[in-house]
């Protein structure tokens, strides 16, 4: 039989992975994550979609692939007129990891399609959802809470009185520690609504008559996955996002291992830095944060990095144990940090670390998830703004951009910030690089990671690891597995996977919604 493999989204673009492949009677997405380059087009921080019109700006602005039977009936106002593409059958959802790029859009997906995900990224999902506030069904990822037609104006959606929260159903792929406690954790409400739970289960190997093999691979968020099926055409890889040069860099060179054994006919692989040369690991992150951080004896760290990085997080608690401080974190890491633990008791426990805190942020009225377990289970683990005024010297806080308001509350004396995260990319991520500094010069606090000068700023290698392979290494890396065909996703410059590999391998360069038949 014949096999399609169609990039509805994620050719030609970093993330907005929407990858669709057809064959044997069964359809599956690779990912069905936000294009945040698609979304910048229209909206920003204060214009987004209308809540109100359910899919409808969605569809309208093309932002999301206009695919029959696959997206959820109760976000249609009656008004929708979208002439739909395609009908597509589509059996499950194989999830990568949970960054928003991959995974940012499934909550607008109909609650029929069945998830599989590695254990750790389905918590991490479900983590975020909890904590995550006013997302909106956007965020729907781990449960949904269902929508619809308001009787009196039923082209307004609106959340359904009373209705309880429903669950998707999440197919593990791997053999998780204690499954009974991940499902606890995956059945309990942590808001007012209540939760209709299906329970997580393993996804044994199959989906109808596919064969599944899934491989961890070290990424910037833990349960990074790379995924093959076994079809009539042969093995079909999908890397995901992933990288060599992390802490559990490992991971991946077992998966090539594997991949290499498989005889793959295509592997969809990303290439985010095909053009780059190998970069910082994390290694050099930590070396470097903690020479700084020794050379700030006294004075307050504060460590930014990127959310859900509970790598780098890990790196600075282990620079808080070297230079005898202790961590202090947000509530929202600490509930992810407990949700991962159940996943893999490698993750730190807040309760038994003696450097590990979490920061006693002023509100009035904390969420749910906050005042209702984090505070009850951790209540001894909290810090307030004035403890480290006191004793600024002994702590490093792990705040990002948007936690700097809370330095009003401790008011520093000093200190050093160290920028530990992606560069800015965007005009909007520079103006705010601006209002960090000003931030910082108004405490007094050096910066190291970045510098700047009148308006140009010049960001510091060595503070901060990619996320994803280099070129050189990527490179080397399909050439040890030797696939049939070569698909390029997640990257602007597919041209360079033809001028790279095109004289070893068959390269396909995938264009927007067009199949590609192997």
């Amino acid at each position: 039989m014949s096999l399609e493999i169609t990039v509805f989204d994620g050719a030609n673009c970093i993330g907005g992975s929407k990858i669709y492949l057809l064959t044997d009677g069964v359809g599956v997405f690779f990912d069905f994550g936000i294009n945040f380059k698609k979304y910048g087009l229209y909206f920003e921080e204060f214009l987004k979609p209308r809540s109100a019109r359910g899919i409808y700006d969605y569809l309208a602005l093309k932002v999301i692939p206009p695919l029959e039977e696959i997206y959820r009936k109760d976000l249609f106002p009656a008004d929708l007129k979208i002439k739909f593409d395609l009908k597509l059958r589509v059996d499950a959802i194989f999830l990568s990891h949970a960054h928003l790029d991959h995974s940012g859009n499934i909550g607008l997906l109909d609650t029929c399609i069945p998830v599989c995900s590695s254990s750790m990224t389905a918590v991490i999902a479900k983590a975020i959802q909890d904590s995550g506030g006013s997302a909106g069904f956007e965020g729907d990822v781990a449960y949904v809470s269902p929508r619809g037609q308001l009787e009196k104006n039923p082209i307004a959606i609106g959340a359904l009185k009373g209705a309880n929260c429903q669950s998707r159903q999440f197919y593990l792929i791997d053999d998780p520690q204690n499954l009974i406690s991940l499902n606890n954790f995956w059945q309990k409400p942590f808001s007012s609504k209540k939760l209709d739970s299906l329970p997580l289960r393993k996804a044994e190997g199959k989906i109808h008559n596919l064969k599944i093999k899934a491989f961890p691979v070290d990424h910037s968020i833990f349960g990074a996955t790379c995924f093959a099926l076994e079809t009539s055409a042969g093995w079909i890889g999908y890397s995901g996002d992933f990288r060599l040069h992390g802490a559990r860099g490992d991971l991946t060179l077992r998966c090539i291992e594997e991949l290499q054994k498989l005889n793959l006919n295509a592997f969809i692989v990303e290439g985010t830095n095909i053009q780059g040369r190998k970069k910082s690991g994390e290694d050099e992150v930590y070396a470097n944060c903690l020479k700084e951080a020794k050379k700030a004896s006294g004075k307050l760290i504060i460590a930014d990095f990127g959310p859900r990085n509970i790598e780098r997080l890990l790196v600075f608690l282990k620079i808080a144990e070297e230079s005898r401080r202790k961590l202090v974190i947000t509530a929202k890491d600490a509930f992810l940090l407990y949700a991962m633990r159940l996943a893999d008791k490698e993750i730190p426990d807040i309760l038994t670390d003696k450097h590990l805190y979490i920061f006693d942020e002023i509100k009035v009225s904390p969420n749910l998830w906050e005042r209702n377990f984090i505070r009850v289970e951790y209540q001894d683990k909290y810090l307030q703004a004035s403890e480290i005024q006191k004793n600024q010297g002994d702590f490093i806080l792990a705040f990002s951009f948007w936690d700097l308001k809370h330095l009003l509350d401790i008011m520093p004396e000093g200190g050093i910030y160290i920028y530990s995260t992606s560069e800015a990319f965007t005009e909007e991520q520079e103006v705010d690089i601006q209002r960090l500094k000003n931030w910082l010069d108004f405490f007094g606090i050096k910066t190291v990671g970045f510098e700047i000068s009148g308006n140009e700023i010049t960001f510091l290698p060595g503070f901060h690891a990619s996320g994803h392979i280099s070129g050189e290494e990527l490179v080397e890396v399909i050439q040890e597995i030797k696939p049939k065909t070569v698909i390029p996703v997640h990257t602007e410059h597919p041209e360079v996977f033809q001028e790279k590999l095109g004289s070893d391998f068959k390269v396909i360069l995938p264009r927007e919604a067009i199949p590609i038949l192997l």
